[in-house]
């Protein structure tokens, strides 16, 4: 395959599963009830749902940051045949499959999704991920060209 489809290959690779991972870290937040949809529930909202859902803001944006940069790196490391970081990354990577997948199932036995609230919550932690994934995986293929 061209080098240059490669790469783009790679780098599509590694912003999906900073999407990804943005969504599980919001899937988790939401079970533990301190997601996004704190502040939107309540309309007099104070300043403490105000804060969780903040933390949950920076918390999702960060997973998709680094989501977006850990993918990003193992597939250059990949690339490289470098074989540790290669074993090391495909763990983790099996382990965050597991989670989602775990989280998926509890959230999906509990009723409280599906309103306008969970779709508007749902969407900006797509949107936050993807931003933030592209970020990630951008940082670590231009780490990769200066090295």
């Amino acid at each position: 395959m061209d080098t240059d489809a490669l790469r783009r290959l790679h780098y599509a690779a590694a912003i999906a599963c900073g999407v990804f991972a943005a969504l599980v870290m919001h899937i988790l937040l939401t079970v533990f009830g301190i997601g996004l949809d704190a502040v939107l529930r309540d309309a007099t909202a104070g300043h403490t749902r105000q804060y969780i859902s903040a933390l949950a803001w920076w918390a999702i944006g960060g997973a998709g940051f680094v989501g977006g940069w850990g993918t990003g790196a193992y597939l250059i490391a990949a690339t490289r045949e470098r074989e540790f970081v290669y074993r090391l990354a495909q763990r983790f990577l099996i382990a965050v499959v597991f989670a989602a997948a775990t989280t998926g199932g509890i959230m999906s036995k509990s009723g409280n999704l599906g309103g306008t609230v969970d779709v508007i919550a749902g969407m900006t932690a797509f949107g936050l991920g993807l931003i933030c994934a592209f970020c990630g995986a951008r940082l670590a293929y231009l780490n990769a060209e200066q090295v």
